[in-house]
């Protein structure tokens, strides 16, 4: 029986009882007030299960690709305006498909990317991407609210008879930007004439190669000035998280660093770190002789430093003075949010003379730390 079901029912038996027995004798009324616990109990899981429920869809992602406003959705993923912006991405002739393709013209000159080329990009990113791959990621025509959660309340044992006292769950909310990044990738006169090559597949590769290098480095270390905001520039390191030495650390101080993220974060967690750190912390021992660090087993699975997984990402600061040189965190927390569509705009004669052509590039996105305690960074001395 679900609970939904085991609560109406328990409702049918409090009505009865009460409608059985308008005046209740003492031994009655404990057996109503029995039922009437029990009917509370799965009340209450109820809600919490139906609260948490909510809170998830309101914060996972509703797409995993970077959307286009509607008005112009069913037009840039038609067929004709794809197949336009293929012979455009690719210098033809684009005479036959002008007039679906005026629909997808951005306000910098070049055309909105259809949903199943962006996809392309995506999937490589999604490979490539340190953050990306385990983020919350959604998409968004505009700026986007956040709700961040704050203080909890605190309840407190009271005298039968005397006051509640007054608590309250408080929330905040963070801000997604959409701040622009981008380039221009040179290709060819020969290339794009190459037949034999899958230009949409070569390009969507170069584009995501791109875009990573540029969000990596900003989902880790950047400073929210024109950019994301790092989830190591969030991270504080916790009571027992700075180490003693200025550019190294000891298997102990690796155990606090994990202990110094709350429990409720751990499931699911995973560390940061540069290869280079990695190599040192692969090395420690506890005072048994074991190694702290245990090498992946199979295929596709990662390296892990106290049963919690290890993502190298080499935008993060080394060992060194004063450096947050690890990160454990929960990225269900750490929220990347696409804004809009991303444009392509092909330069034609910007590099004629060497026999290139420029294809100008740019997307907008933001990202950011959602709840700062489900982050934890080990800080050297």
């Amino acid at each position: 029986m679900d609970k939904f079901t085991q609560r109406a029912d328990l409702l049918k038996q409090l009505r009865a009882f009460a409608d059985a027995h308008p005046e209740m004798t003492d031994e009655q009324v404990t057996e109503y007030t029995a039922l009437e616990a029990s009917y509370e109990k799965i009340d209450a899981s109820i809600k919490r299960t139906e609260a948490l429920t909510a809170r998830e869809e309101s914060m996972k992602a509703p797409t995993t690709t970077p959307m286009v406003p509607e008005t112009v959705a069913s037009v840039v993923n038609s067929e004709e305006y794809v197949a336009g912006f293929d012979a455009f991405l690719a210098g033809r002739d684009m005479t036959q498909f002008r007039a679906q393709m005026t629909e997808g013209v951005d306000a910098e000159g070049g055309y909105i990317v259809p949903e199943s080329y962006q996809a392309m990009v995506v999937a490589k990113l999604n490979i490539m991407g340190r953050t990306r791959g385990i983020s919350n990621v959604i998409g968004t025509d505009s700026t986007l609210n956040i709700p961040v959660e704050g203080d909890a309340p605190t309840f407190a044992w009271i005298d039968e008879g005397n006051a509640y006292g007054l608590t309250q769950s408080t929330f905040g909310n963070t801000v997604l930007n959409a701040w622009k990044l981008g380039g221009i990738i040179k290709v060819s006169e020969e290339l794009l004439q190459d037949n034999m090559i899958d230009f949409d597949s070569y390009m969507s590769g170069q584009i995501a190669k791109g875009i990573d290098k540029g969000e990596a480095t900003a989902f880790a270390t950047g400073d929210g000035v024109k950019k994301p905001t790092g989830y190591a520039t969030t991270a504080t390191a916790g009571p027992s998280s700075t180490t003693a030495a200025a550019a190294a650390v000891t298997a102990d101080e690796i155990i606090d660093i994990y202990y110094d993220l709350k429990e409720e974060y751990r499931d699911g967690a995973t560390w940061r770190m540069t290869d280079k750190t990695e190599k040192a912390i692969r090395k420690l021992k506890n005072s048994d002789g074991d190694y702290l660090y245990a090498p992946s087993m199979n295929e596709g699975e990662r390296a892990t430093l106290l049963a919690t997984p290890i993502v190298i990402d080499n935008s993060m600061a080394e060992l060194g003075t004063g450096n947050k040189f690890i990160v454990i965190g929960n990225f269900s927390y750490y929220q990347i949010g696409d804004r809009g569509g991303m444009s392509i705009q092909r330069l034609n004669e910007k590099y004629a003379d060497e026999g290139f052509v420029g294809i100008k590039v740019y997307k907008r996105v933001d990202g950011k730390v959602t709840l700062a305690e489900a982050f934890n960074a080990g800080q050297n001395a």
